[in-house]
């Protein structure tokens, strides 16, 4: 099933059901925002700009699908938004001409979880919860209590994928890769193996602060 959508590129990934705050301020973008509330209307967010070339055709293919959840209007006609991701999209066509910004066709993509999702869903929310309180103790920021795992691991299988894939403080073309995956399972297995990798620096970062007495130990 194809359908067309306003593209709106940004440097950040978008994930299905995760929030993102935008501040509008282009006049296309803005033109783009008063249509999508007006006609209650999704657009989509792509990787860019580094995800145009100077014909305006996408490198970037895959994205999410973006609702408007809370709108903020300033007097000047910029405006502060926040969206929330709906769907995976894959762009087969872009049309340049019809409006001051991108229009795509898009096919809508669907999360098949693949094999050994449940299981991988449980690895990955353990990690995440240690990447996360690794984060709290490196920087000692005031927190009431540590990141408990049963909160990472609400939901689907897919929830969890993509509660993580949103967390992770990786590069845009990393978190590209993640959207992209053909699968929950593969998602999981990449953020299983990203999360191993940054867990492994978070500990020697607290092992170097606390050797310096300005920090606790990662558990």
């Amino acid at each position: 099933m194809s359908d067309r959508l306003p593209l709106f590129p940004l440097g950040g990934v978008l994930f299905p059901e995760m929030l993102m705050p935008l501040h509008i301020f282009e006049p296309r973008y803005r033109l783009l925002v008063r249509r999508s509330i007006a006609n209650e209307r999704p657009f989509g967010i792509i990787l860019g700009p580094e995800g145009l070339d100077a014909g305006g055709s996408v490198r970037s293919e895959i994205g999410t699908s973006a609702t408007i959840v809370g709108h903020s209007p300033l007097p000047d006609g910029r405006s502060f938004i926040v969206v929330r991701g709906v769907r995976r999209f894959h762009v087969a066509k872009v049309d340049t001409e019809v409006e001051p910004y991108l229009v795509a066709q898009v096919n809508w993509l669907e999360d098949d979880d693949g094999a050994g999702a449940e299981q991988l869903a449980d690895v990955a929310a353990d990690a995440f919860s240690e990447y996360l309180n690794g984060i709290v103790a490196a920087t000692n920021e005031p927190r009431a209590e540590a990141t408990e795992t049963k909160d990472v691991r609400e939901g689907t299988p897919r929830d969890v994928a993509y509660r993580v894939a949103s967390g992770l403080a990786i590069e845009p073309r990393e978190r590209q890769r993640l959207l992209e995956a053909v699968s929950v399972e593969e998602r999981l297995r990449s953020e299983i193996r990203l999360l191993d990798r940054e867990n492994a620096l978070l500990r020697e970062l607290l092992l170097r602060l606390r050797t310096s007495g300005e920090g606790p130990a990662l558990n």
